[in-house]
Protein backbone atom coordinates (compact mmCIF):
# COMPACT_ATOMS: atom_id res chain seq x y z
CA UNK A 1 0.00 0.00 0.00
CA UNK A 2 1.44 3.47 -0.60
CA UNK A 3 0.41 6.59 0.90
CA UNK A 4 1.28 9.73 0.04
CA UNK A 5 1.51 12.91 2.43
CA UNK A 6 2.20 16.32 1.30
CA UNK A 7 2.32 19.53 3.86
CA UNK A 8 2.48 23.14 3.10
CA UNK A 9 2.39 26.79 4.65
CA UNK A 10 -0.34 28.58 3.41
CA UNK A 11 1.00 31.86 4.64
CA UNK A 12 3.45 32.92 2.47
CA UNK A 13 3.64 35.94 0.74
CA UNK A 14 1.90 36.51 -2.18
CA UNK A 15 0.62 39.57 -4.22
CA UNK A 16 -3.33 40.05 -4.70
CA UNK A 17 -2.59 39.10 -8.49
CA UNK A 18 -1.18 35.70 -7.26
CA UNK A 19 -3.74 34.60 -4.99
CA UNK A 20 -6.01 35.41 -7.93
CA UNK A 21 -4.07 33.22 -10.02
CA UNK A 22 -4.20 30.01 -7.80
CA UNK A 23 -8.06 30.75 -6.50
CA UNK A 24 -9.14 30.42 -10.37
CA UNK A 25 -7.22 27.00 -10.45
CA UNK A 26 -9.42 25.68 -8.25
CA UNK A 27 -13.17 23.97 -8.68
CA UNK A 28 -15.98 26.87 -8.37
CA UNK A 29 -17.25 25.10 -5.41
CA UNK A 30 -13.56 25.40 -3.84
CA UNK A 31 -13.90 29.42 -4.62
CA UNK A 32 -17.08 29.67 -3.38
CA UNK A 33 -16.23 28.12 0.17
CA UNK A 34 -12.88 30.64 -0.28
CA UNK A 35 -15.33 33.63 -0.29
CA UNK A 36 -17.85 32.96 2.22
CA UNK A 37 -14.87 33.04 5.04
CA UNK A 38 -14.69 36.05 6.95
CA UNK A 39 -11.24 36.27 8.33
CA UNK A 40 -8.20 36.42 5.22
CA UNK A 41 -6.39 33.95 7.56
CA UNK A 42 -9.13 31.42 7.05
CA UNK A 43 -9.40 32.15 3.38
CA UNK A 44 -5.87 31.29 2.59
CA UNK A 45 -6.06 28.32 4.77
CA UNK A 46 -8.88 27.37 2.30
CA UNK A 47 -7.26 28.26 -0.52
CA UNK A 48 -3.90 26.13 0.35
CA UNK A 49 -6.31 22.85 1.20
CA UNK A 50 -7.75 23.42 -2.22
CA UNK A 51 -4.20 23.33 -4.11
CA UNK A 52 -3.04 20.54 -2.18
CA UNK A 53 -5.80 18.58 -2.87
CA UNK A 54 -5.30 19.25 -6.54
CA UNK A 55 -1.14 18.65 -6.36
CA UNK A 56 -2.17 15.40 -4.99
CA UNK A 57 -4.51 14.39 -7.66
CA UNK A 58 -2.37 15.81 -10.49
CA UNK A 59 0.22 12.64 -9.31
CA UNK A 60 -2.93 10.76 -10.65
CA UNK A 61 -3.03 12.52 -13.62
CA UNK A 62 -6.30 14.32 -12.25
CA UNK A 63 -7.07 18.05 -11.25
CA UNK A 64 -9.57 19.11 -8.57
CA UNK A 65 -11.54 21.44 -10.76
CA UNK A 66 -12.63 18.30 -12.97
CA UNK A 67 -13.75 16.20 -10.39
CA UNK A 68 -17.11 15.73 -8.71
CA UNK A 69 -16.64 14.93 -5.42
CA UNK A 70 -19.19 12.01 -3.69
CA UNK A 71 -20.16 10.94 -0.08
CA UNK A 72 -19.14 7.49 0.92
CA UNK A 73 -20.20 6.27 4.60
CA UNK A 74 -21.12 8.61 7.22
CA UNK A 75 -20.33 11.49 4.75
CA UNK A 76 -16.77 11.52 4.37
CA UNK A 77 -15.89 13.04 0.92
CA UNK A 78 -14.12 10.95 -2.10
CA UNK A 79 -13.83 11.50 -5.75
CA UNK A 80 -17.24 10.23 -7.72
CA UNK A 81 -15.96 9.00 -10.83
CA UNK A 82 -12.38 7.05 -9.00
CA UNK A 83 -13.09 5.46 -5.83
CA UNK A 84 -9.25 3.80 -6.56
CA UNK A 85 -8.35 7.05 -5.01
CA UNK A 86 -9.17 8.30 -1.21
CA UNK A 87 -8.30 11.49 0.00
CA UNK A 88 -8.12 13.58 3.49
CA UNK A 89 -7.38 17.23 4.23
CA UNK A 90 -6.27 19.21 7.30
CA UNK A 91 -5.13 22.36 8.71
CA UNK A 92 -4.39 23.94 11.32
CA UNK A 93 -2.36 27.62 12.24
CA UNK A 94 -0.70 28.38 8.99
CA UNK A 95 -0.20 25.00 7.64
CA UNK A 96 -2.12 22.81 5.71
CA UNK A 97 -1.90 19.00 4.98
CA UNK A 98 -3.66 16.50 2.67
CA UNK A 99 -2.94 12.69 2.33
CA UNK A 100 -3.76 10.39 -0.68
CA UNK A 101 -4.46 6.00 -0.96
CA UNK A 102 -4.56 4.42 -4.35
CA UNK A 103 -5.68 1.00 -5.09
CA UNK A 104 -3.08 0.86 -7.77
CA UNK A 105 -4.57 -2.34 -9.71
CA UNK A 106 -8.25 -0.68 -10.26
CA UNK A 107 -6.81 2.76 -11.45
CA UNK A 108 -8.62 2.93 -15.00
CA UNK A 109 -10.83 0.13 -14.09
CA UNK A 110 -14.00 1.45 -15.03
CA UNK A 111 -14.93 2.35 -11.78
CA UNK A 112 -17.33 5.42 -12.80
CA UNK A 113 -19.82 3.28 -14.30
CA UNK A 114 -20.69 1.64 -10.79
CA UNK A 115 -21.42 5.23 -9.37
CA UNK A 116 -25.05 5.69 -7.76
CA UNK A 117 -27.04 8.34 -7.94
CA UNK A 118 -26.33 11.64 -7.96
CA UNK A 119 -27.73 13.66 -4.80
CA UNK A 120 -26.60 17.22 -5.57
CA UNK A 121 -24.54 18.89 -8.45
CA UNK A 122 -21.16 18.17 -6.15
CA UNK A 123 -22.34 15.52 -3.68
CA UNK A 124 -23.00 11.87 -4.46
CA UNK A 125 -23.37 8.60 -3.38
CA UNK A 126 -20.66 5.78 -4.10
CA UNK A 127 -22.58 2.44 -4.34
CA UNK A 128 -20.10 1.10 -6.22
CA UNK A 129 -18.08 -2.96 -5.45
CA UNK A 130 -16.23 -2.24 -1.97
CA UNK A 131 -12.80 -3.94 -3.41
CA UNK A 132 -12.76 -1.08 -5.24
CA UNK A 133 -11.94 1.69 -2.95
CA UNK A 134 -8.76 2.65 -1.90
CA UNK A 135 -7.89 2.27 1.80
CA UNK A 136 -9.49 5.20 3.99
CA UNK A 137 -7.02 7.27 4.75
CA UNK A 138 -7.26 10.33 7.77
CA UNK A 139 -4.69 13.35 8.70
CA UNK A 140 -4.56 15.96 11.27
CA UNK A 141 -1.74 18.65 11.70
CA UNK A 142 -2.03 20.93 15.24
CA UNK A 143 0.14 23.26 15.79
CA UNK A 144 1.86 22.72 18.94
CA UNK A 145 0.55 24.18 22.11
CA UNK A 146 0.61 23.29 26.34
CA UNK A 147 -0.59 20.27 27.27
CA UNK A 148 -4.34 20.84 28.14
CA UNK A 149 -4.75 18.13 31.41
CA UNK A 150 -8.37 19.21 31.73
CA UNK A 151 -9.38 18.54 28.43
CA UNK A 152 -6.82 14.92 28.56
CA UNK A 153 -8.96 14.42 31.96
CA UNK A 154 -12.04 14.69 30.12
CA UNK A 155 -11.54 12.84 26.32
CA UNK A 156 -8.74 10.88 26.44
CA UNK A 157 -8.60 7.06 27.76
CA UNK A 158 -6.84 6.14 31.48
CA UNK A 159 -3.68 5.01 29.74
CA UNK A 160 -3.35 8.16 27.96
CA UNK A 161 -3.68 10.29 30.45
CA UNK A 162 -0.90 8.16 32.30
CA UNK A 163 1.34 8.73 29.21
CA UNK A 164 0.63 12.52 30.24
CA UNK A 165 0.99 12.02 33.52
CA UNK A 166 4.51 10.52 33.24
CA UNK A 167 6.18 12.76 31.17
CA UNK A 168 9.58 14.15 33.38
CA UNK A 169 9.29 17.73 31.92
CA UNK A 170 6.41 20.19 30.72
CA UNK A 171 8.12 20.29 26.96
CA UNK A 172 7.76 16.28 26.86
CA UNK A 173 4.20 16.84 28.08
CA UNK A 174 3.20 19.31 25.46
CA UNK A 175 5.01 17.19 22.81
CA UNK A 176 2.78 13.95 23.77
CA UNK A 177 -0.16 15.95 23.99
CA UNK A 178 0.02 16.70 20.28
CA UNK A 179 1.04 13.60 19.17
CA UNK A 180 -2.30 11.39 21.32
CA UNK A 181 -4.39 14.10 19.63
CA UNK A 182 -3.42 13.94 15.79
CA UNK A 183 -3.56 10.32 16.27
CA UNK A 184 -6.98 9.99 17.69
CA UNK A 185 -8.26 12.44 15.58
CA UNK A 186 -6.58 10.44 12.63
CA UNK A 187 -8.08 7.49 13.37
CA UNK A 188 -11.48 9.27 13.83
CA UNK A 189 -11.50 10.54 10.40
CA UNK A 190 -10.71 7.04 8.66
CA UNK A 191 -13.25 5.71 10.88
CA UNK A 192 -15.52 8.58 9.14
CA UNK A 193 -17.82 9.15 12.89
CA UNK A 194 -16.05 12.33 13.73
CA UNK A 195 -16.92 13.02 17.34
CA UNK A 196 -19.76 10.52 17.16
CA UNK A 197 -17.29 8.61 18.68
CA UNK A 198 -15.82 9.46 22.65
CA UNK A 199 -12.10 10.21 22.56
CA UNK A 200 -12.06 7.82 25.08
CA UNK A 201 -13.51 4.99 23.66
CA UNK A 202 -10.53 4.15 22.11
CA UNK A 203 -6.64 4.39 23.25
CA UNK A 204 -3.35 5.29 21.20
CA UNK A 205 -0.12 3.52 22.30
CA UNK A 206 2.91 5.40 21.47
CA UNK A 207 6.16 4.57 19.79
CA UNK A 208 7.67 3.92 16.27
CA UNK A 209 5.28 3.60 14.70
CA UNK A 210 2.55 4.00 17.21
CA UNK A 211 -0.14 1.92 17.19
CA UNK A 212 -3.89 1.35 18.20
CA UNK A 213 -4.47 -0.24 21.65
CA UNK A 214 -6.09 -3.77 21.42
CA UNK A 215 -7.15 -6.66 19.17
CA UNK A 216 -8.04 -4.34 16.22
CA UNK A 217 -4.40 -3.04 16.05
CA UNK A 218 -3.46 -4.77 13.17
CA UNK A 219 -6.07 -3.35 11.18
CA UNK A 220 -4.56 0.52 11.02
CA UNK A 221 -1.22 1.59 10.46
CA UNK A 222 -0.28 4.87 11.40
CA UNK A 223 2.97 7.59 10.81
CA UNK A 224 3.22 10.47 12.04
CA UNK A 225 5.27 13.65 11.59
CA UNK A 226 6.95 16.64 13.50
CA UNK A 227 8.04 20.00 12.24
CA UNK A 228 9.28 22.87 14.48
CA UNK A 229 6.05 23.76 15.62
CA UNK A 230 3.17 21.66 14.64
CA UNK A 231 2.52 17.54 15.33
CA UNK A 232 0.85 15.69 12.67
CA UNK A 233 -0.48 12.00 11.99
CA UNK A 234 -1.74 10.02 9.24
CA UNK A 235 -4.05 6.80 9.87
CA UNK A 236 -4.90 4.43 7.22
CA UNK A 237 -6.92 1.12 7.30
CA UNK A 238 -5.56 -1.72 5.84
CA UNK A 239 -7.19 -3.97 3.37
CA UNK A 240 -4.35 -6.70 3.83
CA UNK A 241 -2.90 -6.61 6.85
CA UNK A 242 0.41 -8.48 5.50
CA UNK A 243 1.04 -5.70 2.80
CA UNK A 244 4.09 -3.60 3.00
CA UNK A 245 3.35 0.05 3.62
CA UNK A 246 5.24 2.79 2.40
CA UNK A 247 4.35 6.62 2.67
CA UNK A 248 6.08 8.91 0.65
CA UNK A 249 6.15 13.12 2.34
CA UNK A 250 6.96 16.20 0.69
CA UNK A 251 6.94 19.16 1.68
CA UNK A 252 5.20 21.87 -1.22
CA UNK A 253 5.86 25.64 -1.20
CA UNK A 254 2.95 28.21 -2.06
CA UNK A 255 4.97 30.45 -3.95
CA UNK A 256 6.34 27.46 -6.29
CA UNK A 257 2.85 27.16 -7.28
CA UNK A 258 2.66 30.45 -8.81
Amino acid sequence: MEVYVYMMRADAPLTASEEETLKCRLSAARQNKIEKLRYAADKRLSLGAGLLLDYGLNQFGLKERDETFAAIENGKPCLKNHPEIQFNLSHSGSMVMAAFTCQKDKKNSGCAETVGRIETEQKATFSGPREWLACPVGCDVERKQKARMEVARRFFAPAEQQILLSAKTEEERDLLFGRLWTLKESFLKVEGKGMAMPLDSFAMELGDPSRLAGERASQYRFQEFELPDYCASVCVKRKNQSENDTFFFSFQNLQDMV
